[in-house]
């Protein structure tokens, strides 16, 4: 097992590389034994005690200040390929796993467009991607099993034949064991034909309603500053003869890492943030034209826009939060968003520079602390290049999003204090905290970010 130790050396521990952490110690572990000894062996490998993948999360929720920092990527093989189920290592790449399960007819029944997560991040944590009725939104909610070893150093191998113990693992967020094995749900391949509009924000009610029915995703991208809004659809089609098309994931490619970039460069390049928003605007939503033009009403592979993480520069990479809200009258809540965007750069002068997204979500009781447990929701991901600015609007951005219903996200929303916390997901959190208290009872597996949150 290699470690290493250095507790004055920082080492970035989230995708956008604003979370510095000094753990004392790191380590890479490449036996479940390994993971046992450092569980239980408190003197060496201090508390807290957090495991790592590919570091996809924008929050500080791996951060191990004077602790252990468990680095999974030796957990890494495909174990077994079954007609309804893949058996992984905690450390596979979920971009890897989509190609090998794309090689085979079959896909995860979730697939994400950020292919740089490891399988037991995306077991245990809340994530999301645009899906409709009867496909599922989150990733954990197609966990059919998994093994961890929990604070007392022991195995637990938790299945389908345990439910309740199943929907409180699929978000337990490596609070209560490291997980070391996963088992997904898969399904054979399927497509979509992707249908877009570009519209004033005015006309956005009228458009959006009914369009959150069956076998119909939706995915909306607005521009506060500019009174635009694309909306996009997507129906569920069979892959009988259609093959994978590249138009799909040139344009994840070009949301993804593309736009980030130049944003940055935007910043870098034209000193006046108001001639440099307009400016910006203009440029993205014309890219957002082109795009439709291109992939409309073609039939591509839902694993097409699976994408591993673009290798650019920290200065080129943007940031972003998630809040999630009951799909109804959600276009009421854009509504009530632009106008606060709008205040808020009136009163302090910072706006976002990049659009805002909204993937629908349906209801989703899979787990313990999902954002969809209640009913279907749209979540709301608030992009920007950050900088200076950025934290102030994020604090006021939380309030407006608790005081309007909305949901947090634990591992994806930026900022969030434990009593907004405790509005979003209400009995469910604290019924949460107490099965961490009885699972956890030394803090081996906490942290300061998730302690003021879950206790």
């Amino acid at each position: 097992m290699e470690a290493t130790i250095d507790g004055r050396k920082g080492m970035s521990i989230n995708w956008e590389g604003s979370a510095i952490t000094r753990p004392r110690m790191v380590v890479k572990p490449e036996r479940v034994s390994e993971l046992i000894d450092i569980i239980k062996n408190e003197k060496k490998y201090p508390a807290p005690v957090r495991a790592v993948g590919f570091q996809h999360s924008i929050t500080r929720c791996a951060v191990a200040d004077g602790g252990t920092i468990i680095d999974m990527g030796n957990f890494n093989r495909i174990l077994e390929f079954g007609q309804r189920h893949v058996r992984v290592q905690a450390g596979v790449r979920i971009y890897d796993l989509v190609k090998a399960l794309d090689a085979r007819g079959l896909q995860l029944c979730a697939c994400p467009e950020f292919g740089d997560i490891s399988a037991g991040s995306v077991a245990c944590t809340s994530n999301r991607y645009i899906s409709s009725r009867g496909i599922l939104g989150q990733i954990s909610s197609t966990v059919v099993g998994m093994k961890l070893v929990i604070p007392q150093g022991t195995k637990l191998n938790v299945t389908a034949k345990q439910p309740d113990m199943l929907n409180v693992m699929r978000s337990s967020f490596g609070l209560l064991g490291i997980v070391y094995e996963v088992t997904f749900a898969v399904r054979e391949k399927i497509g979509f034909v992707v249908k877009r509009w570009q519209m004033d924000l005015d006309d956005l009610s009228l458009a959006m309603a009914g369009l959150n029915g069956d076998g119909i995703g939706v995915r909306l991208t607005v521009y506060p500053f500019s009174n635009k809004a694309q909306l996009e659809t997507r129906h569920s089609v069979k892959l009988e003869t259609a093959t994978r098309q590249w138009k799909p994931t040139l344009r994840a490619w070009g949301w993804n890492c593309l736009v980030p970039l130049v944003a940055q460069l935007f910043k870098r390049l034209v000193p006046s943030s108001r001639l440099r928003g307009k400016q910006l605007d203009i440029l993205l939503f014309q890219a957002q034209k082109m795009f439709t033009r291109m992939s409309q009403d073609r039939i591509a592979e839902m694993s097409a826009v699976c994408l591993p993480r673009c290798r650019m520069p920290k200065w080129g990479r943007c940031t972003y939060t998630t809040w999630a809200f009951p799909a109804d009258d959600f276009s009421l809540l854009v509504e009530k968003y632009v106008a606060f965007c709008l205040q808020y750069k009136r009163d302090h002068g910072f706006r976002c520079d990049l659009p805002t997204k909204a993937l629908f979500v349906p209801k989703d009781p899979a787990s313990l602390l999902s954002y969809a447990a209640d009913g279907d929701v749209f979540t709301l991901d608030v992009f920007s290049t950050g900088g200076k600015g950025w934290e102030d609007f994020l604090i006021d951005l939380n309030r407006f999003c608790s005081a309007n219903g909305g949901v947090p996200l634990l591992n994806q929303t930026k900022l969030l204090s434990q009593r907004q916390a405790v509005r979003g997901l209400g009995r469910k959190l604290v019924t949460f905290k107490r099965l961490r208290r009885n699972v956890d009872r030394h803090d081996r597996l906490s942290s300061t970010f998730y302690q003021p949150l879950v206790g």
